[in-house]
Parts: structure tokens; sequence; C-alpha cells
């Protein structure tokens, strides 16, 4: 009888562990909010880099006063694009407590970009 209780409390224990192990959850990392922010804001800049190219091109065959004003707008989102950058690679780096308040400074820049690229 002893023997056949303590076969029982060993094969117990041992679908436990095994049972118990097996708890697989999904191992893959949840991005963090600052993680979507950074990938939110660098595809808006993709975005509005290629606008910025789409300007200087047309910079490029524009003639006379068109071509004086696309070169200042150009120049204008060109250096609002910078700042954008700038601004985005500090939130990259951002300590954990902090990247709020840079996430909003890039926002604004990015938001500022956005209007640079469509007036």
């Amino acid at each position: 009888m002893l023997r056949t209780c303590v076969i029982c409390c060993a094969l117990g224990g041992v679908l436990g562990l095994a049972v118990g192990c097996n708890q697989s959850k999904d191992t893959k990392a949840t991005p963090t909010k600052k993680e979507e922010a950074v990938a939110i804001y660098k595809s808006d800049l993709d975005k509005f880099e290629k606008q910025i190219n789409d300007l200087k091109a047309k910079a490029d065959k524009a003639a006379g006063e068109e071509k004086t004003k696309l070169d200042t707008k150009l120049k204008e989102a060109s250096g609002k694009r910078d700042a954008a950058k700038k601004k985005l690679e500090e939130l990259e780096k951002a300590a954990s407590d902090k990247w709020e308040a840079v996430s909003k400074e890039a926002k604004t820049a990015v938001e500022d970009l956005e209007k640079a690229v469509k007036e």
C-alpha cells in the first residue's frame, strides 16, 4: 500500500511538473508606446520625404517666379524635415520616464513639416 502511494505521488509530481512547464506564453515582445510612437513618426517622415523629393523635382523643372516660390518652399520644408528628424532621434534616445514630453515635441515637429510640405 505504501509503495502504491509513493508511486502515485511521484507520478502526480512528474505530471504536475510536465504540465506546469509546458504552459507556453507568447514570447514575442509587444512594442511599447514609445516604440509605437517612433514607428509612426518614422512612417510620417518617410511619407513627407517623398513629398519633398517631388517638390524638389518640380522646383528643378520650374522657371522664373514659380521656381523661386518652389525653392523657398523646398528650403523651408527641408529645414522642418531636419528638425523633425532631430526630434525623432531624441525620442529614440529618451529615457522611459521622459519620452512622452519628447514625443509631444516630435509630434509638433512632424505637424510643422506637414504644413510646410502642403502649403
